[in-house]
């Protein structure tokens, strides 16, 4: 083997060899960032599982520990739905009111369509409740709807038990009593299925106050009976039994049995306005309409909310017990007032609906599936179904039909109006244009008159020229005011005879403007202008534009005069229109 075949040899395994190592320190780069990153998402997973650990207990410190995790390093969508769905307990949890889905929403898209049933009722119970931060009652329900029906699927009960409390809440606020009261009982029932007493007593009390609402004592009684069996109680759930078992007690109990519930709940050193107005009650069943009116007064001027329904309620059947029929009325229209508006509320709302449809949506997903499963049992109804949409076919094209016809009448009519507003318009600033013509004519006649009178030294021929403009004028103005074209005969013809002759005309007009604007022509004069010249500014001062001067002269000459004009008045070609510096001249002058 020679010498340059054996470097050449060398030379190709050593880029074998560099290719090989470059490989490898690929694939070891690539292991490190792989096990760099796992270990660190083992360590946010870490910091998420801690933090879920805590939310139920210690809401505050599993904030903390979420506030620490930086958003950026969660690459996967089930981190970021994860992330987003405990920040969302923990916001609701420390009492932080969020009225925007920024922060739930990676969960939202994640976790409702491919989250376990657990995520799933998760993220809508959060879901609803910023809905009912935003005042959104409608969504919030719907929402709250959507987690009930995956519950049966779920493990967790405390969510689940939430969410009956919040649907109750909502029913309450929409004068729902039975559904309050329903999803109430159920709240209570789940809570008391995980030893959560504290919970399951206040739920049992929100669904005593529906059944007393409801006159349901059967249901009361029950509940009622449930309710006494608890033990440890704090004081402000025996103070609320205590409130809860007055009305009771006013809407169920003997005369005997509301005296001695008035005797309690009158030595109570603090009551709140709703345990007030259940005592005015009270008195108001005894018949002590006094105590009932002292009962009311306090409530009135305690500067404390309180329900304003259930006061005029009781007000009413105070006034009409002691005989004051006015303000019984007065106060019966006002209560009939805001019952007829809740009555007109629970007719808009789509409370029951919203289940009724969502109900309505999983009965017809079975449906679909036992369709599928019998198909070949429908050939029959297919072939109808086939024509009914052949049918409806034809008739939603006939509809079309008749509507863009009705559109296209439309719009021609549109188009018509439009039209016609147009020529009015257009016909009323002629008219407006008119009129300020034919001031300017008056005017114009006046001063020509004017200016005879006081200027006697003027030459003839330049008093003669304002006379015949003049009496021309007059002609002009009397066709514009009487509208004869027999007047602006005289006017047109005298037109044609001065235009017709151009020297004569330019003479006339450079003199018109010499009596009515001296400075104005002693301005050119001063400049060097010949009178040629001063005549051909005047045409401009008259209105016209430079390619109808150059016409009316019939010279081709006119460029080189402008060009003249211009080095006078020491106007650049390009700086500004003659004509416009003419009139602008004009004004000024």
């Amino acid at each position: 083997m020679d010498t340059s075949s054996h470097n050449a040899a060398i030379s190709t395994g050593s880029r074998h060899i560099i290719s090989l190592l470059s490989r490898l320190y690929i694939l070891i780069s690539l292991s490190l960032i792989f096990s760099m990153s796992s270990c660190y998402n083992h360590v946010e997973n870490k910091a998420l599982d801690h933090a879920e650990a805590l939310m139920e207990t210690h809401p505050d410190s599993a904030m903390a520990i979420l506030e620490t995790i930086d958003q950026a390093t969660l690459y996967s969508k089930p981190a970021q739905a994860r992330y987003a769905l405990l920040m969302s307990m923990a916001l609701d949890k420390n009492y932080i009111d969020t009225t925007d889905f920024k922060v739930l929403q990676p969960a939202i898209d994640y976790y409702l369509s491919k989250g376990t049933p657990n995520e799933k009722l998760r993220t809508y119970y959060y879901q609803g409740r910023i809905f009912q931060n935003q005042g959104d009652r409608d969504n919030a329900l719907n929402t709250f709807a959507k987690a009930i029906d995956v519950a049966p699927q779920c493990s967790d009960s405390l969510v689940i038990a939430r969410t009956y409390v919040s649907l109750g809440y909502l029913y309450h606020d929409f004068y729902h009593f039975d559904s309050y009261t329903d999803n109430y009982l159920k709240a209570a029932d789940t809570y008391k299925g995980v030893s959560r007493k504290d919970y399951e007593f206040d739920c049992l009390l929100n669904a005593l106050n529906g059944t007393i609402i409801l006159s349901d004592k059967s249901r009361a009684d029950s509940i009622l009976n449930l309710c006494t069996g608890f033990d440890e109680l704090s004081e402000e759930q025996r103070y609320l039994l205590k409130d809860y078992m007055l009305s009771y007690t006013i809407e169920f109990g003997s005369d005997d049995e509301i005296r001695k519930a008035i005797d309690y709940h009158v030595n109570l050193l603090e009551l709140d306005t709703n345990a007030v107005m259940n005592l005015a009650l009270a008195y108001n069943k005894l018949g002590d309409n006094d105590k009932a009116r002292q009962m009311l007064n306090h409530v009135n001027k305690s500067g404390i909310e309180y329900d304003t329904l259930k006061y005029q309620a009781i007000s009413c059947t105070v006034y009409k017990d002691i005989g004051n029929y006015k303000e019984a009325l007065s106060t019966y229209f006002d209560f009939n007032r805001i019952t007829n508006s809740i009555d007109a509320l629970k007719f808009n709302q789509t409370v029951r609906s919203i289940e009724e449809k969502n109900q309505i949506e999983l009965k017809a997903q079975a449906d679909a599936e036992l369709k599928s499963r019998i198909i070949w049992m429908c050939i029959g109804g297919i072939i109808i179904l086939t024509l009914g949409i052949f049918i409806l076919l034809l008739i939603v094209r006939n509809n079309r039909t008749k509507k863009e016809l009705a559109l296209h009448k439309a719009r021609t009519t549109a188009l018509e109006n439009e039209r016609l507003k147009s020529e009015r318009d257009k016909k009323a600033l002629e008219a407006e244009n008119l009129t300020h013509r034919v001031e300017q004519l008056e005017n114009e006649s006046e001063n020509l008159k004017q200016l005879l009178e006081s200027q006697q030294e003027l030459p003839q021929e330049i008093r003669d020229v304002i006379r015949i403009r003049i009496e021309m004028l007059n002609s002009l103005l009397a066709g514009y005011i009487t509208d004869n074209d027999q007047y602006i005969k005289p006017y047109d013809a005298w037109v044609r005879e001065l235009t017709d002759d151009t020297d004569g005309f330019m003479d006339n007009n450079r003199q018109a403007f010499q009596v009515s604007h001296p400075r104005f022509i002693q301005y050119f004069e001063d400049h060097g202008l010949t009178i040629k010249e001063i005549n051909y500014v005047c045409l401009y001062a008259i209105g016209l534009r430079g390619k109808e001067v150059g016409n009316y002269m019939k010279k081709r000459s006119y460029v080189n005069i402008s060009s003249a004009i211009r080095k006078k008045l020491g106007i650049d070609k390009h700086e500004t229109n003659i004509g416009i510096y003419v009139r602008k001249l004009l004004k000024e002058l």
